[in-house]
């Protein structure tokens, strides 16, 4: 169950990822693709050219768009270790 200060502290990162220009919802990781679920339900299909930021519960980790779909659990190796995490995403910018 959430509590008062888990949903003051994930509006407070909402508001943070809109002011610095990032996507936020859960990372996905579905036949070999990887995709950010909206709030509303709605998917963005990822790939390389995207900065993918996933919540540890204290920050967010850089990871690139190849660990997404390579990294798994080490006591379930069939699981995607960052699939169901809080996740933001924003274009990389071009150079």
């Amino acid at each position: 169950m959430d509590t008062l200060s888990d949903h003051i502290k994930y509006t407070t990162r909402k508001i943070d990822a809109f002011l610095e220009n990032y996507t936020l919802g859960t990372l996905i990781i579905e036949n070999g693709q990887a995709f950010l679920q909206l709030e509303i339900g709605e998917l963005i299909k990822l790939n390389d050219t995207f900065i993918i930021e996933v919540f540890d519960g204290q920050k967010y980790n850089l990871i690139s768009y190849e660990q997404a779909l390579n990294t798994f659990c080490s006591d379930a190796p069939e699981w995607h270790l960052y699939a169901g995490a809080e996740c933001r995403i924003k274009r990389k910018a071009v150079a």
